[in-house]
Order: structure tokens, then C-alpha cells, then sequence
């Protein structure tokens, strides 16, 4: 008799913190409710739909000419939309999406036991890809004592010397905040001192409301970072796994290392739709995409007051983080939010333990979705405990 092998999963798996899927409140609804859809405030619907592999290309790989002739373009719109100059054969990567391109870098660059700092409330991948390469992740707080920005003197203490890599989150998810000149130079200065690299994810950066400075417009910030963009979100495509990072030349050689070891391939129609994408740039998918998030914030705004929640965001990234009232619990508070008028939003808990207390809402759902919701709810929200209080 052959007996079945087991495969043991690696410990790495069990510290992986949940993805925000798992965090969205679930509930079996009765039949009478069934007739009654759910409002979906919670999940980022990129709504600019379409196919953009299409025609003979669509399953051609690209070669090196193709990427070679986008990173040419990239390179000529960084310098039209920010001012900065930036060598399109050794400065630019273009590689799958912001998550993996992330991966990449830990892959690259983080050995055993190397400290990775990420932020919190921050995307749980950021964490997970630091620990699927033996990395620590070491979270570094975001809250009101900090504005809702990141405090980079806690870079001084001994645990941000030790450290490798600070992933940085700018435009933020969720708070919407966005870094300045001041900020970034502060960073720089400190990143350079302690030989730390900054990583930053800046994926919602062409949506924000107001002027975007990227880490490379700042005195010294292309010796210091690497900084990691969607073309999808940047330029309003049909969405894709499919972004490009701009850094130093031997970060960036690191990337392509890894993307020749693990065989990484990206479709010939990929890169002749961002090369469109940006040559009509802004597109009027990327206005109408400003345009609905605009409205959906002032909707969303309407909401906020109605439930005397308290707004916390800025308008730098399409989402909203609100702050419950009466000190709820986030899971508690989105649960019973779905259970009573079946409108669904993200816990903040899912960002991180400083996250309950806050919810946050996608201003990708549309204004009509978030009129509906005040609607439907007729009252404030009040939860009883078994103690009735």
C-alpha cells in the first residue's frame, strides 16, 4: 500500500498576516433579504473596464526593443509631468504589478533575518512580502500624533539603524495624506545618514487633487529610493498587473536579475497599450476617474455626517478612513453595518491593529451607490452589547 506523502507548510505561512478579502464582514442572508442587494463601499472597483490585449499581439511577448521604446516614453512623462530627469536604459523597470514588483525587491534585496519597515495602518502585503523572503517586518506607527503621516524620527532609534528597507506608502492608503517637500527631505537626509532605502508604493499618485512631488524631485532622492507606480492607475487603463519602478541604476539591475531567474514575461499588447496610455495622457478615462472620485468624496462626505462618524482623510488617494463613534470595534461596527442596511465597508483593522476604530470606504463605488446608503440609513448606528449598554 502506498501511502499518501504529506507536505508540511513552511512556518512562513503561519506569520503571514490575513489578506483585507478576509477582513470584509460576511453573512449568510435569510431569503427575504436576498431581494435586497448589498451597497459596496468597501471594495476598490477599478472602473475603467476593457480589454486591453486585443488584436494579433495578445499572447506575443514583448522583447527588449518593446521595452526599450516604453521606458523611452516613461522617461520623457516623468520629465513633462514632475521635472525630473531620469536615464530610461538604466533607471526604469517595468515588470508585473505593484505586488509583485514589491516581492521582487524583498527577493533581491532582503537576506534572513533582515528588518523591512512598513507602515501602520498599512496594506498587510507589504508585510507578507517581507516575510515570504525571510525578512522581519518591523511596522512603524501612523496615527493623529503624526498628522497621519509617517514620524521618520523613530529612523534614529536603534531599531530603524538596524534596519534595511522602509517601505513607504505615498499618496497614502488609507488616510490620503501625501508628503511634502519637507517631509521628503527629512526623510532623505535621515535615509542617507542610516544607509536605509526607501521603497515607495505610489500607485494612486495621478489621482490625488493636489500636485504629486515624487521622491526624485527632491535634492538627493534618486540616491536614496526607488519609487513604484501603476500603469493601470496612473494613466487609466483597463486595470492589469502591470507597473514600472524608477531608482538607481543597481537596484534597478537587481530587479531585472530576478525577473531573467524567475522568468518573467509580459504580453507585447501590454506594452503597446501603455505606450498609447501615455500619449494621450491625462485620458479621458483618467478625468472621468478624478471626476467620479470627486463626486463620490462629496457623497461619501454626506454619509460620513449623517452616521457621526468623523472624517480622517485627506484627498490625495480614492478612499475615505472615517472614525466610528463611541469607541466600537471596526469588525463589530462594518458587521453590523451589513447585517442592518447591508451596506459593506473595509474594517480598519485590516490595515493593522492602530486601524480599529476606523472604517474605509472605496470612493471608486460611484456617488449613486453612496446616496443610496444615506437613504437606507434611516438612523445612527447604535450597538448593544449583552450588558445592554
Amino acid at each position: 500500500m502506498i501511502k499518501k506523502v504529506v507536505l508540511d507548510k513552511a512556518d512562513r505561512l503561519y506569520h503571514f498576516p490575513f489578506d483585507l478579502e478576509e477582513f470584509y464582514p460576511k453573512r449568510t442572508l435569510k431569503t427575504g433579504e436576498r431581494k435586497i442587494p448589498v451597497i459596496d463601499l468597501g471594495h476598490f472597483n477599478w472602473p475603467v473596464k476593457g480589454e486591453p490585449a486585443q488584436g494579433g499581439n495578445c499572447l506575443e511577448t514583448a522583447d527588449a526593443n518593446d521595452f526599450q521604446h516604453l521606458k523611452i516614453l516613461l522617461a520623457e512623462w516623468l520629465k513633462k509631468e514632475f521635472g525630473i530627469k531620469i536615464d530610461p536604459r538604466k533607471e526604469i523597470y517595468i515588470g508585473q504589478g505593484i505586488h509583485r514588483i514589491v516581492f521582487d525587491i524583498c527577493l533581491a534585496y532582503v537576506e534572513y533575518g533582515d528588518i523591512v519597515l512598513c507602515p501602520e495602518p498599512g496594506m498587510p502585503f507589504y508585510r507578507r512580502m517581507a516575510i515570504s523572503v525571510g525578512g522581519v517586518p518591523v511596522t512603524y506607527p501612523i496615527t493623529a500624533r503624526t498628522n497621519y503621516k509617517p514620524s521618520f524620527v523613530r529612523l534614529l532609534s536603534n531599531q530603524g539603524k538596524a534596519a534595511k528597507i522602509i517601505i513607504l506608502n505615498n499618496p497614502n492608503n488609507p488616510f490620503g495624506t501625501m508628503l511634502d517637500e519637507t517631509d521628503l527631505a527629512e526623510l532623505i537626509g535621515i535615509a542617507s545618514k542610516q544607509n536605509l532605502y526607501v521603497v515607495n508604493d505610489a500607485a494612486y499618485c495621478t489621482l490625488a487633487e493636489e500636485k504629486y512631488i515624487p521622491l526624485q524631485a527632491i535634492p538627493g532622492g534618486d540616491k536614496v529610493g526607488l519609487e513604484i507606480f501603476s500603469f493601470p492607475y496612473i494613466f487609466g487603463m483597463p486595470y492589469i498587473p502591470f507597473g514600472f519602478a524608477v531608482g538607481t541604476p543597481d537596484v534597478i539591475s537587481g530587479l531585472i536579475n530576478i525577473r531573467k531567474t524567475v522568468g518573467l514575461t509580459v504580453p507585447k499588447a501590454w506594452i503597446e497599450a501603455a505606450a498609447a496610455a501615455i500619449e494621450s495622457y491625462p485620458s479621458p478615462d483618467v478625468k472621468a476617474v478624478r471626476k467620479l472620485i470627486t463626486q463620490s468624496r462629496l457623497e461619501a462626505g454626506r454619509l460620513v455626517e449623517k452616521m457621526e462618524w468623523r472624517q480622517i482623510s485627506d484627498r490625495s488617494c480614492p478612499f475615505m478612513w472615517a472614525k466610528i463613534p463611541d469607541r466600537k470595534h471596526s469588525v463589530t461596527y462594518a458587521s453590523a453595518l451589513l447585517r442592518r442596511w447591508k451596506i459593506l465597508t473595509l474594517p480598519g483593522t485590516a490595515f493593522g491593529e492602530i486601524g480599529d476604530g476606523y472604517i474605509r470606504l472605496s470612493l471608486t463605488a460611484g456617488p449613486d451607490k453612496y446616496k443610496e446608503a444615506i437613504q437606507r440609513s434611516s438612523k445612527k448606528l447604535t450597538i448593544r452589547t449583552r450588558s445592554g449598554e
